[in-house]
């Protein structure tokens, strides 16, 4: 069964532009069939991005090229995009198993001439190499529980020491076993924000 996170989607390639907006800044995003949300920006993302956002504003995030931050499950690189435009000087890395959303999402960087990005095939954090400041996720329900648990753990292993890891996840799909998860990987997980049957969580990496 194809799905978005098939490396290889065998659904023909029907490229798309769609809008989107947030915080006021205006971004058009090439999208294609056989990637997640193709058609517009999803609610969770979107909330994810705002809340990171307004959490973020004029933070140590800002103009910083030694801060790193990892979009896992990057799709066609909404949270990339957006990442590099509120806060240019990060250092990017965007990762997905598919390769149609590694393209798109190397195409949208570019777009919008994102400079210090690199573009990662990968399952989960198999191909990653590196440690991060931030890491940010909407996990691949359809993957299951397996593997978007083992996201959060590899998550925890690749932070640096006082890195942040938030992800977004509906009431419905296990919100509650994703908190439990990450208490349990990190020693503590936020409820950031709640809205539309959505939670943003964000758990740190404590010094040991």
């Amino acid at each position: 069964m194809n799905h978005y996170f098939s490396e290889n989607p065998e659904i023909k390639s029907q490229k798309r532009l769609i809008k989107y907006t947030i915080e006021g800044e205006k971004f058009e995003l090439t999208t294609d069939n056989g990637v997640f949300s193709k058609a517009k920006v999803d609610f969770g993302t979107d909330l994810m991005l705002k809340t990171f956002i307004k959490l973020n504003k004029n933070s140590k995030f800002e103009g910083k090229s030694e801060f790193k931050v990892l979009d896992i499950g990057c799709g066609y690189g909404v949270v990339s995009v957006v990442m590099k435009a509120f806060y240019k000087g990060i250092t990017l890395v965007s990762s997905d198993v598919n390769e149609r959303a590694l393209e798109l999402t190397k195409e949208n960087l570019e777009k919008y001439h994102a400079k210090n990005f690199e573009v990662v095939k990968s399952f989960a954090f198999d191909e990653i190499k590196e440690n991060f400041d931030v890491v940010l996720s909407n996990p691949p329900i359809r993957a299951g529980k397996e593997t978007i648990f083992k996201i959060y753990a590899q998550a925890y292993e690749h932070l640096n020491e006082n890195g942040e890891f938030y992800c977004v996840i509906q009431t419905k799909h296990g919100a509650k076993s994703t908190q439990k998860k990450l208490e349990e990987i990190f020693g503590n997980c936020e409820t950031v924000t709640i809205d539309g049957g959505y939670r943003i969580y964000r758990s740190k990496k404590e010094k040991i």
